[in-house]
């Protein structure tokens, strides 16, 4: 029982009373949210100004042009490494036309789709950018270059970003941030261990590009080495059970959300352990296993998400090594031990 009831009974309506007034900087934040308000300072054009004009840095080997913090962080591949000359700013001979740009002014970060050429040779290259007071602080970049392994390389002369990641939605085909990131996630609870169950919602039209090839179209030739060959469309080749080796798909962030114009942009890892050489469809098909060894493949992917069903999916991706981690995920402990 409370002694002194009249002192509790003035110390919370104080309480009350400041809750009222004091600023809502001082309430808890969401995770992952540096403020509880939202007061962006780099709006939708500002960011894809960031973007462009980081891309137009990149290609002139010109750092002091890219609009940096001193403290930036750069990675490429999941490797941090200094910017300015390593990696692709130290190799990059020319970015081609035709990009692809995606920008969130809640979450102040921007994604780049595009093919750049090191000496002459073609890459695909995906990036997510932060920008935070005016500056770059993160640099994300998956540069999927020549194959040196079994994996989609699209002509890059042939190649065109789907027009529907730009297009804004109406407002009754639009849904929340939350939604979005669900149907997302879905997907790729859809991938892992993917035995024929589906975990999202999907567009009759649904289509995939990865590494600049239709993965879900039939292939010219009917034999394009890919998943397309075997089965078309998104959901009809989850159904069977396609994408049975990886066996999880981690480190999963939605960086990038758009509502008006549906489309969240995701980076994560597919574990393949392939501790199996071959598996079964859910029709009785045999596959096979492409590499025989554990490896992992970092991706930087754009779903175009409209009246809560997947329509347009682009991926970049690249092998890393087996349980590569990201430099900007907070360690999943669950999946350490697994």
């Amino acid at each position: 029982m409370l002694k002194q009831p009249r002192l509790f009974a003035a110390l919370l309506f104080q309480g009350v009373l400041l809750a009222g007034v004091m600023p809502a900087a001082t309430q808890a934040q969401a995770p992952g949210y540096d403020s509880a308000v939202f007061m962006p300072d780099c709006d939708y054009d500002c960011l894809i100004d960031f973007t462009t004009n980081y891309i137009e840095a990149l290609a002139n080997h010109d750092v002091d042009a890219a609009r940096l913090a001193q403290d930036v962080i750069f990675a490429e591949n999941d490797v941090v490494m200094p910017i300015g000359n390593d990696g692709l700013w130290g190799t990059l001979s020319k970015v081609r036309d035709g990009e692809m740009m995606v920008a969130d002014v809640e979450t102040g970060n921007t994604a780049w789709f595009g093919i750049v050429e090191e000496h002459g040779n073609p890459a695909y290259l995906a990036m997510r950018m932060k920008v935070q007071n005016r500056q770059i602080t993160e640099i994300e970049t998956i540069v999927n270059r020549l194959p040196d392994m079994p994996k989609p390389f699209g002509d890059p002369d042939q190649v065109t970003h789907d027009p529907e990641f730009s297009r804004v939605l109406p407002v009754e085909e639009r849904r929340s941030r939350a939604r979005l990131v669900t149907v997302a996630d879905g997907y790729f609870n859809t991938v892992e261990l993917n035995d024929g169950e589906v975990f999202t919602l999907f567009s009759d039209d649904c289509s995939r590009l990865e590494n600049g090839i239709s993965t879900t179209s039939a292939p010219a030739n009917g034999n394009s080495g890919n998943s397309a060959s075997i089965a078309q469309g998104c959901e009809n080749q989850f159904r069977l059970g396609i994408y049975h080796i990886n066996k999880r798909i981690r480190e999963r962030r939605y960086p990038i959300v758009d509502v008006e114009r549906g489309v969240v942009v995701a980076t994560g890892f597919f574990d393949h352990a392939n501790m199996f050489d071959a598996y079964k469809l859910t029709d009785g098909r045999e596959m096979k296993t492409v590499l025989k060894w554990p490896n992992s493949i970092s991706l930087i992917e754009a779903f175009k998400i409209r009246d809560g069903r997947i329509s347009r999916i682009e991926a970049v991706f690249t092998y890393v090594p087996y349980f590569m981690p990201s430099p900007f995920a907070v360690p999943n402990v669950e999946f350490q031990t697994r």
